[in-house]
């Protein structure tokens, strides 16, 4: 008896959970998949940290854009910085939806070794980028349309 009961009782709760789901899925249609990056950039570093930006990453950018890996992406600057720690420069790379994610380092890779040569070239690039600006945070976010 004590078993139907706990039974019956994990049946409900599992059927109130996926009400509960389908309620707030009710309430947007999912969209567009972005991931936001936030960059300290270190004091006196700025030209370098931009040198960089343009010889290095915005050739890859552009070229996942152009065979459709990526929607789009952006650059802006923070123009009302908290602290000294807060972030300088920020991007966003912009995906159709979450299933554009999948595979997307393999893909990256050959783009990335057109860009740089081979690992090695790239690492030396990655390592100076390190001496120019910290990581604040990478968030995924997700675009909603409310209903």
């Amino acid at each position: 008896m004590k078993q139907t009961i706990r039974f019956a009782v994990a049946v409900l709760c599992l059927s109130l959970l996926s009400v509960a789901t389908a309620v707030a899925q009710d309430q947007y249609t999912e969209g567009g998949v972005t991931r936001v990056t936030l960059i300290r950039i270190l004091p006196g570093h700025f030209n370098a940290f931009m040198d960089d930006l343009k010889a290095n990453v915005k050739p890859i950018w552009d070229a996942e854009k152009k065979a459709g890996l990526i929607e789009n992406y952006s650059i802006f600057l923070n123009t009302t910085r908290a602290n000294p720690e807060d972030w300088d420069i920020g991007f966003t790379l912009s995906y159709k939806n979450f299933a554009a994610l999948d595979g997307l380092a393999q893909k990256v890779l050959d783009l990335r070794m057109k860009q740089y040569g081979d690992k090695s070239k790239e690492q030396q690039v990655i390592d100076k980028r390190v001496q120019n600006a910290r990581l604040v945070a990478s968030i995924l976010t997700r675009d909603i349309t409310l209903k």
